[in-house]
Formats: structure tokens, sequence, C-alpha cells
């Protein structure tokens, strides 16, 4: 009966963190090759990225690469690049223009992120993980960019260079969740066959030194 019992326990443990981990490995694996924006269900820093790789390379400036792609986004993202991007043809210097667009998403960000109560802390807590998702991408953008706006340097090799980064960095994401799974399944899998092993092993050597 305890065998038993202790099983079943074991089992049900098994049973819930398999349900959970696999909830948040399927939830990083979903976005495998393409890190989200919080806000924006359907933007990825990669695709953003790809997008303007893309506009540059069909003769785009970087003004102009920022506005279409922002304008083709939309949301709050696609604010925060179209911004960027009026900002640096209004001759608005290169690291400005780039505090200017994180100060227009998060505008943006706290209108769409309000709220009372429970609902208002979930927000609040929205808003910050909006904030350090723009704030990643605004970062890449500003770094990949730079010597092309300043120096006239082709930014196709670092735009590639930056994409290949945040997959490398989503794949040990994947990578280091399902890690978690193996080893929290481990230790409820071990209890199962705990009383097995103590039954069919363990008590026999002691009852055979004993007799």
């Amino acid at each position: 009966m305890g065998y038993a019992l202790l099983a079943a326990i074991g089992t049900a443990i098994a049973v819930r963190l398999l349900a959970e981990d696999s909830r948040d490995l399927a939830a990083v694996g979903s976005r495998a090759g393409r890190p989200t924006i919080a806000d924006d269900a359907d933007v990825s820093m990669t695709l953003v990225l790809a997008l303007l790789t893309v506009a540059v390379k069909q003769g785009s400036s970087i003004p102009s690469a920022l506005d279409a792609v922002g304008e083709s986004m939309g949301g709050v993202c696609g604010g925060g690049l179209r911004r960027a991007a009026v900002s640096l043809r209004a001759g608005v210097g290169w690291h400005h223009a780039w505090l200017e667009a994180r100060a227009e998403t998060e505008k943006a960000a706290a209108r769409t992120t309000t709220g009372n109560g429970s609902n208002g802390i979930r927000a609040s807590r929205a808003k910050r993980a909006n904030d350090a998702a723009y704030g990643r991408l605004f970062d890449v953008l500003e770094e990949s960019l730079e010597p092309a706006w300043r120096r006239g340097v082709s930014p196709i090799a670092r735009l590639d260079a930056a994409i290949e980064q945040l997959d490398a960095d989503e794949r040990a994401r994947i990578e280091e969740a399902a890690g978690r799974l193996s080893v929290r399944l481990l230790l409820p899998t071990g209890l199962c066959f705990l009383p097995a092993f103590i039954i069919v092993g363990v008590i026999p050597a002691i009852a055979s030194f004993l007799l």
C-alpha cells in the first residue's frame, strides 16, 4: 500500500511538472529564431532586422528603411522605428534619435497597459517587459546601424551578425528549458522507483547480513 501511494504521488508530481515545463518549452520553442516583442505578438526582433536588411539591400537610406519597416509593422514597435526615422531626417544626433524612439515606445506602451488593482499590477509588469524588449531591440539597431550612419559603411554584415546572435541566444534558451524539464522529471521518477529499489535491493541485502 505504501509503495502504491508513493508511486501515485510521484506520478502525479511528474505529470504536473511535465505539463508546466512542456508549456514553458513550447512557449520558448514557438519563438525559436524569432525573439518576440512583448506588446506586439506578431513582431520579432529577428523579423525587424531581416526587414531592415532587405530594405537596405534595395538601396533605401537608413531613415527610409526605418520608416518603411515601421509603417509596415505598425503598433508600438513600428511607431518607435518611425520616430527614429523622423528624428534622423530632422538632423537629430544618432544617439538622441534612438533616445526619442525609446521615449515614444514607452509612452505608447503605457497607454496600452493601463489597469486598476490586480489588473494594474499585471499592466505594470507588462509595461516593464515591453520597455525591456523594445530597449533591447533599439540597442541592437543603434549599434548595428551606427557605422553605416556615421561612416557610410554597409550595415548588412552587422545586421546579419545580430540576427545570428539572436538566433543563438534563442537556441540557448530552448536548450536551457529542455534541460530544466529533464532535471525536474528525474526527481519524481526516482521517487517512483525508490520504494521498489529499497524492497528488492536494500532490504534483502540487510536481511542477508543479519541472518
